[in-house]
């Protein structure tokens, strides 16, 4: 969703009893474990990051830890590795990222040792070709042989989570070559997000009108759309222009105490 302000920053490991992390941003161990967030997650209200072009100032400035240089590459164009993938959570949530940002667990995020920040990376999990596009703000892993660190919700939409580790290919993106890409948008399917599946049409109007008078969305903004053969009326907004737009509407309904929609892809 809002990909600019994802996350991340330097990294050693911290071993958890059941669930594997990745990353602290000190030379040495500590010894306050990571974990995975307490309650239920639905990862599939979080989009994947959209890679954008930075008019800023990149960070690959070499570095040296635990008297190790590392030389990070100018662009994540062309770059493309396999190796092991881990993940890191609520020890990290909120603290600074290499890059200056603020790490947030469920946003879609990643630290490598060498790619530029900001980047940006398709990753695959080789065990169940799951695919995840993350922005890459942070430095890290430096555990063994670790390739990235992902953002927890990343973690478990690539389907790793409970594991700790994972096989995986990190291929860069190039944002110039993306944003020129138009046509993924006419081929992409729609999005909306579905407030409810209701019998009664009359009741499926009066929530579109609830909704739009409570948000402040046009009527062209909130669709009821109708299943012949289950008798349903959907009443859904969208089609949604941007995972920032979603994460806007997201907030309002549960400032409006509406709930949790569905994503529903036309």
């Amino acid at each position: 969703m809002e990909n600019s302000s994802s996350l991340f920053r330097y990294c050693v490991f911290a071993v958890l009893a059941t669930l594997l992390s990745g990353c602290s941003t000190n030379d040495t161990v500590d010894t306050v474990q990571d974990s995975a967030p307490s309650g239920a997650v639905d990862v599939s209200l979080i989009p994947d990051a959209v890679p954008e072009v930075h008019n800023g100032r990149f960070k690959y400035t070499p570095y040296t830890l635990n008297g190790i240089q590392y030389t990070p590459m100018a662009s994540a164009n062309g770059y493309t590795a396999e190796g092991t993938a881990s993940w890191y959570g609520t020890k990290f949530h909120g603290k600074q990222t290499a890059n200056g940002e603020v790490y947030d667990m469920y946003k879609m995020t990643a630290a490598h040792k060498t790619l530029p920040l900001p980047s940006y990376v398709k990753v695959t999990n080789l065990e169940n070709g799951r695919s995840v596009v993350l922005r890459v703000n942070d430095r890290g892993p430096f555990y063994d042989d670790r390739l990235i660190d992902v953002s927890y919700v990343a973690a478990k939409k690539l389907g790793f989570a409970n594991d700790g580790t994972a096989d995986v290919k990190i291929e860069g993106i190039d944002p110039v070559a993306f944003a020129a890409s138009k046509p993924h948008k006419e081929t992409d399917p729609l999005v909306f997000l579905q407030l409810a599946a209701l019998k009664n049409f009359h009741n499926a109007q009066k929530l579109r009108r609830t909704v739009a008078e409570k948000l402040m969305l046009g009527d062209d903004s909130i669709r009821i759309s109708k299943d012949d053969k289950q008798q349903y009326h959907r009443v859904r907004i969208g089609p949604l222009e941007s995972p920032q737009q979603m994460e806007e509407l997201l907030e309002q309904l549960a400032e409006a105490d509406f709930g949790t929609p569905f994503v529903v892809y036309e």
